[in-house]
């Protein structure tokens, strides 16, 4: 309820558009395929917008995916769609990642790591929501920072995803280093005029 009244009482909408092509398609080592959108989950959180993509280097893969809401209730956490995909949590952890250096933001990212698992398949997931002026590890949290926060402007989830291949200090050295280079360049259009 006192969501809703912050939601009603802000000033009027201001207008977002994402821009996912100012996320790099060429990372370090990785060079990202496209991945066709699937539309039943972009229908069922309608979502502004997703992009989803592929990372691949010689060793490796990271898999990324950005959906972004104008409204909070578009917003989705990643540890409810595990479980709903048959994936069993190991284990899940919040997470501080060091901001990059050219970030819009002096704090550190807050993420949520993931440990998830299905047959003999062990994955390892990183997450962080995104609003004008930070970024959270919780959904409620998330939710109300998008319900109270600028009109319009909506919340952004960076997921990353990778196999962990039997070493998982590799594979979270491999996610957080990929949010770090993801999150500015995925949040920049929050922050164009303030860079004009």
């Amino acid at each position: 309820m006192a969501a809703h009244l912050a939601h009603v009482m802000r000033k009027s909408p201001a207008q977002y558009s994402p821009d996912f092509a100012a996320v790099p398609m060429e990372i370090g080592p990785y060079k990202a395929k496209q991945l066709p959108t699937d539309q039943s989950i972009y229908r069922f959180l309608e979502a502004d917008a997703m992009a989803e993509r592929r990372y691949v280097s010689e060793t490796s893969s990271v898999k990324l995916s950005l959906i972004y809401g104008s409204d909070w209730r578009s917003i989705h956490s990643p540890a409810g769609c595990y479980p709903a995909q048959g994936w069993q949590i190991v284990t899940d952890k919040q997470l501080q990642v060091p901001v990059p250096p050219e970030s819009s933001t002096s704090a550190p990212l807050e993420a949520r790591l993931l440990q998830v698992q299905k047959d003999e398949t062990e994955l390892l997931a990183i997450f962080s929501f995104c609003h004008p002026g930070g970024t959270t590890g919780d959904w409620a949290m998330q939710g109300w920072k998008v319900a109270t926060g600028p009109r319009g402007a909506g919340g952004l989830v960076i997921s990353l995803s990778t196999l962990t291949g039997g070493d998982l200090l590799a594979a979270r050295q491999r996610l957080v280093w990929f949010l770090q280079q993801v999150y500015p360049h995925a949040v920049k259009f929050w922050y164009q005029d303030e860079n004009s």
